[in-house]
């Protein structure tokens, strides 16, 4: 769902071009639904997948948004733009990546970290406020399947069990 919510915002902030990156076809389907241009398969190793990210996004990039880390922020570390920047939110796809300080400091690329926890609370509701906005007005979603509040015990279960594929969403 993260991965979702960045093609969107993308997307929502004017991004030119997206590309995005999943490990199975159902989430580069979903991907693709979301708004991205083009969708690579997160396969092979990073000299590979970094040649594959510079040949869909037409070159460097200027900003990743990346839930998985492992191999896949380590190719995008590559294929960073003169002051781009890669902004991680996960680790998804490992917890250790490799970056070259000389190509990092050929650019002036940053690697930056994100968490929500440092978010105000001001900042939380103005950014749920905006979120809220974009995804009434059809510019931002992410899969889900809707379930009656009665199934909730279900939901929990195939949640848990990884079998979901998709958010989960109660309703009374």
């Amino acid at each position: 769902a993260v991965g979702q919510a960045a093609v969107g915002a993308a997307r929502v902030l004017g991004a030119s071009r997206v590309v995005a990156v999943a490990r199975s076809e159902a989430a580069r389907e979903r991907a693709r639904a979301a708004g991205a241009d083009e969708v690579l398969a997160l396969e092979g190793d990073a000299d590979a997948l970094a040649a594959r990210f510079a040949e869909a996004a037409g070159g460097a990039v200027d900003v990743v948004v990346d839930p998985v880390f492992g191999v896949a922020a380590t190719a995008a570390s590559r294929v960073l733009a003169e002051g781009g920047r890669l902004v991680n939110l996960g680790g998804a796809g490992g917890d250790a990546a490799g970056f070259s300080s000389a190509v990092l400091r050929s650019r002036s690329a940053e690697l930056l970290g994100y968490t929500n926890n440092a978010l105000t609370p001001d900042q939380r509701r103005d950014a749920l406020t905006a979120v809220a906005a974009h995804a009434a007005a059809g510019r931002l979603a992410v899969a889900h399947d809707v379930l009656p509040l009665a199934e909730v015990a279900d939901a929990w279960r195939r949640q848990a069990a990884g079998e979901a594929g998709v958010r989960l969403v109660l309703a009374p």
